[in-house]
């Protein structure tokens, strides 16, 4: 028993001298690791470099140095592997042959029509939609021709007007004459 005591005490103060050891850290933004002297090649190029106990460069982060303690870095747990979602090709980039050079597409997708919808946004029939649009093209014609007549009275009758008033001009400008042609005055 006191040999098993004796182990373990002497276990326990190696641990705590080799947590105690003096590391080097450099404590630039892509420093991950710890060196045992400040002069390894991989801190010459480091600006700050600190003086940090083995077990606070473990609670940074850091892992040992692959120069200074001639060991690999620990790998990384590796995350679990997610299936890949399929990659959906993109339809609206150009197609191109197997040199890269564009292509010229020979048949082109139509896109399809919209559905035909009311002023309140609902679907419409087809042949709701046509004769809708049939009703709506003789109301056009039936006016253009009403207004096109209406525009032809009204000429009619400004002509008429100007004739008359003209006519009426040409009788007050002219003195009144007898049967021999002599000027006639006018009984006030």
């Amino acid at each position: 028993m006191k040999k098993f005591l004796m182990t373990l005490v002497a276990l326990v103060c190696m641990a705590a001298t080799a947590s105690a050891q003096s590391v080097y850290v450099s404590t630039g933004d892509g420093a991950v690791a710890y060196h045992k002297n400040k002069s390894c090649s991989y801190l010459t190029n480091s600006k700050n470099v600190k003086s940090v106990t083995m077990a606070e460069a473990k609670k940074m982060g850091r892992h040992e140095c692959t120069r200074c303690y001639g060991t690999a870095a620990p790998a990384k747990k590796a995350a679990p592997a997610k299936k890949a979602a399929p990659v959906a090709k993109k339809t609206n980039t150009p197609a191109r042959d197997e040199k890269g050079r564009f292509v010229k597409k020979t048949e082109t997708a139509k896109k399809p029509a919209t559905p035909a919808r009311d002023e309140k946004g609902r679907f419409v029939k087809k042949a709701e939609t046509e004769k809708k649009a049939a009703e709506k093209k003789a109301k056009t014609e039936k006016k253009a021709k009403t207004e096109k007549k209406a525009a032809e009275k009204k000429v009619k009758t400004e002509k008429k007007a100007a004739a008359k008033k003209a006519k009426t001009e040409k009788k007050a400008t002219t003195p009144a004459r007898d049967e021999k042609g002599r000027f006639i005055k006018k009984a006030a």
